[in-house]
């Protein structure tokens, strides 16, 4: 697991950090707005770094400058508390974060998934000569996710349910991704969920992958959003509507352009070459897609990660023209 040492440590400086960034910061000398924006250390930053290095935000009128936390849940209560002016969460951390009562609005897409029939950044595996063949395998296991109530038991059922899987006596034993591998081997779970660059190092290490559980479960979907705080958005409607035009360029160029994001996620995210070559990125769709969050919602409902679904009316920064 050496390949992901240079991530583990700017994921610590980064969470240290958060605490240090402002929402209030004048100008800069050439006239721009300085603006922080929260990621996690995954491939799915790659976008935003793009914008910076294009110049998008900077067009805009942007000042852009990107930090990183360990996670989404530890952005959330920084944008919630003014902190950091935008950060990623994904979606099911950010419906629990509204069910919570807690201020969010979404602003812009981050990353999302492609049909179960493309390359996709999120699987399954069990060890080689496990005698779990196929998601139907599935049924009554073990399986490592990084948390529970989140993205991974969220959509895990949903995909083995959509195939007529029982899911019921599906145990989640929640763990850093860092620490799966090992965990697979000792046999201390019967399966392991992960994500890029984690699912490239799965493959590497000779794992086999059984679901594909994002695209199987919500396929052509977002699950992954930048979000601001109620209160940011309304007294900074210009810099937001501003970060919506430059993130929707930088997710389209990114979208044309995957070999600079392989590029991005060895100078910015710390990855070897060899893992950057293979990754499987997430989809990058301009805009803001309204429809996936009412999707999650409904499943995280019925899953019981979250009370009942959020007025949604409330929830989005509408962007220019819409």
């Amino acid at each position: 697991m050496k390949t992901l040492g240079k991530i583990s440590a700017l994921a610590v400086a980064g969470l240290l950090g958060l605490a240090a960034c402002g929402s209030d910061a004048e100008e800069t000398a050439d006239g721009l707005t300085p603006l922080t924006v929260y990621h996690i250390t995954t491939v799915d930053s790659t976008p935003l770094y793009l914008g910076v290095e294009e110049g998008f935000f900077e067009e805009e009128g942007l000042d852009v400058e990107v930090k990183i936390a360990e996670s989404g849940s530890a952005i959330i209560p920084s944008v919630v508390n003014g902190e950091s002016p935008i950060g990623y969460a994904n979606v099911v951390s950010d419906l629990a974060a509204i069910d919570q009562g807690l201020d969010i609005k979404f602003v812009s897409n981050c990353c999302g998934v492609a049909g179960e029939d493309e390359e996709t950044s999120s699987r399954v595996f069990v060890l080689e000569d496990s005698e779990i063949q196929g998601p139907e395998d599935l049924a009554g296991k073990t399986i490592a996710v990084n948390s529970t109530k989140n993205l991974g038991d969220v959509t895990i059922p949903v995909a083995l349910e959509n195939q007529g899987i029982d899911t019921s006596g599906i145990e989640y034993v929640p763990m850093n991704f860092s620490d799966m591998s090992a965990a697979l081997e000792r046999g201390d779970v019967d399966a392991i969920w992960m994500v890029e660059p984690f699912q490239t190092i799965a493959y590497n290490n000779g794992y086999r992958p059984v679901l594909a559980n994002f695209a199987a479960a919500f396929p052509n979907s977002t699950l992954g959003y930048y979000i601001t705080s109620g209160d940011y958005a309304e007294e900074n409607p210009e810099t937001v509507a501003a970060f919506q035009r430059a993130m929707s360029r930088a997710n389209e160029f990114a979208s044309e352009n995957p070999d600079r994001l392989r590029e991005l996620a060895v100078s910015e995210i710390g990855l070897e070459e060899a893992v950057a070559e293979k990754i499987s990125f997430a989809t990058f769709t301009p805009g803001l897609d309204t429809e996936s969050v009412e999707v999650y919602a409904k499943a995280a409902v019925e899953l019981g990660v979250i009370e009942e679904e959020p007025d949604y009316a409330t929830l989005f920064v509408a962007p220019d023209g819409e």
